[in-house]
């Protein structure tokens, strides 16, 4: 009978192998060396541990033997349970051969990289750190529990890294779900509508929230989708140009994502409605609304990084191009950042908020991304989790990153039939994030 340990020890090591032989010419040495160290021996390989490959070795003779009597061909195992693979990141599979599989790390689920730079290499390392010392499915770690040296490679968190993040004070106004025109909803018999629609008015909305950003001195604005309504007058859209003029000459940026109803406003169908995406185009050319992406917009001298993805993973140039807007988390590569927070917006469901009708799976996301999010704020659901007005804004995803939601900028959905609607002010800094509501 084969013992699980040198399974769990031949499958990591094939694994590394083979990581270690697709790695580009680019990556970082200190990446290199580290898989070298715990391959094959070196440097950066902890006090009294063993690399894997000696430890391959002691065990292998009678691996063999078993394999030979329990399977007759003497051929090795390449996948078990005790070690979990996954197809290279996306942005790493040129590099490895066709069906290639890579270890992921076993404490943050995260497929470990081939292509690492200075900025993610701590990162990189932290990930590689997480595996035992002595691959055992039975009793990992016997004898010696660490396998890379705390003196020489600095074993942080995933996600963290020992460069300074460095961030003064950045102060956001975080919106979402301001559906201007949707008091057109009235007279265009388009979509479902709250009972008290007539008490509604999205221009004098987005007027509170201008006042707002200004009177708080914030150092942007960020909106995380649904922008626009279905259907959007002219009219309306000359009243927020006004008001994103004058967050202009207050020096305030207004950073957005687009959303599922951003998308619908490209093609109205009632006569006296216009085509939303060419108004946004517009104001981004103006230069009165930035578009976040997968690279980042930095927030002048805060050291705040913004990134975004809109809904369906569709930006405002692509509106139109596609006809799916269904998207994977494995599909998405993030430009890192030199230094400062890193900020994410998204406008899709996932859970907590949904299960069985997520759209995309935020842990999958993160634990993938070769960017390290300091939180991420959430558009597209009009309503608190589980109906909890005091918690059901924030949560924290299974690695940790805080998680915000601030709700629709109206009472366009049941739950605020009886309750205000309120933008939330973000203040970001090295010393964590704290937020404030501000009712509309």
């Amino acid at each position: 009978m084969v013992v699980s340990p040198d399974k769990e020890l031949i499958e990591l090591y094939d694994g590394l192998s083979v990581l270690y032989d697709s790695l580009p010419a680019h990556t970082n040495p200190e990446w290199k060396l580290a898989l070298e160290s715990v391959l094959y021996g070196g440097e950066l390989l902890a006090e009294d541990a063993t690399c894997y490959g000696k430890q391959q070795n002691r065990r292998n003779d009678e691996y063999r033997r078993d394999r030979v009597k329990t399977h007759g061909n003497g051929t090795r195992i390449t996948e078990f349970s005790a070690i979990q693979v996954e197809q290279p990141r996306p942005q790493d599979r040129e590099y490895f051969p066709s069906g290639a599989m890579v270890p992921i790390a076993p404490k943050s689920e995260t497929v470990l990289p081939a292509e690492v730079n200075e900025t993610t290499v701590d990162k990189a390392i932290a990930l590689l750190a997480e595996f035992p010392a002595e691959p055992s499915a039975e009793s990992p770690g016997v004898g010696v529990t660490t396998l890379l040296d705390p003196s020489q490679v600095s074993q942080v968190s995933p996600g963290q890294s020992r460069k300074s993040k460095s961030c003064g004070q950045a102060k956001l106004l975080f919106v979402s779900d301001t559906h201007l025109g949707y008091e057109n909803r009235i007279t265009t018999g388009s979509g479902a509508t709250v009972s008290w629609i007539r008490e509604l008015s999205s221009t004098d909305t987005f007027k509170q929230i201008r006042t707002n950003a200004i009177d708080l001195g914030v150092d942007a604005v960020v909106h995380t989708g649904d922008i626009l309504d279905h259907e959007v007058d002219q009219e309306t859209l000359d009243a927020i140009e006004f008001e994103l003029t004058l967050l202009a000459t207050h020096n305030i940026p207004v950073y957005c994502i687009i959303g599922s109803h951003d998308h619908d406003a490209y093609r109205p169908q009632y006569q006296d409605s216009v085509n939303g995406i060419a108004w946004l185009k517009k104001q981004i050319q103006r230069g009165v609304l930035t578009e976040l992406s997968t690279r980042p917009s930095k927030l002048g001298d805060t050291g705040l990084n913004l990134y975004g993805i809109s809904a369906g993973n569709v930006g405002i140039d692509d509106v139109g191009s596609y006809q799916s807007r269904s998207w994977e988390a494995t599909e998405v590569a993030f430009t890192p950042s030199q230094d400062g927070l890193n900020v994410l917006c998204l406008h899709d469901s996932f859970p907590p908020y949904r299960r069985s009708k997520a759209d995309i799976d935020l842990d999958l996301l993160l634990s993938q991304s070769e960017v390290s999010f300091d939180c991420v704020l959430i558009g597209d659901e009009h309503r608190p989790k589980n109906g909890d007005f005091s918690n059901g804004y924030t949560f924290q995803s299974k690695n940790g990153t805080p998680v915000y939601y601030t709700g629709p900028a109206m009472r366009i959905s049941e739950p605020y039939r009886n309750r205000d609607a309120f933008v939330t002010e973000l203040t970001m800094s090295d010393r964590g994030i704290s937020s404030a509501r501000h009712f509309l």
